[in-house]
């Protein structure tokens, strides 16, 4: 479970690392992470559930960005 935890820890800050370039370090990790996870999910031969974990991942996140950026701009930040 340790070595869970720090794999998806790293390619989280992969993606961080790349979003850095895009001004949207969240959303581009989440993209990451979510392409990771269904890339271990479409393992099992379950190409829905795959799909429906990087889509829930990735909305998840860009939500999150979204969200942040609002109170961000209401703060005047």
């Amino acid at each position: 479970m340790t070595v869970g935890i720090v794999v998806f820890g790293l390619v989280f800050l992969a993606g961080l690392a790349i979003g850095t370039r895009t001004r949207r370090p969240l959303a581009v990790a989440c993209v990451v992470v979510g392409a990771f996870c269904a890339l271990l999910v479409i393992q099992s031969n379950e190409p829905f559930v795959a799909f429906a974990s990087f889509a829930l991942i990735v909305l998840s996140g860009l939500v999150v960005d979204s969200v942040r950026e609002t109170v961000g701009l209401l703060l005047g930040r």
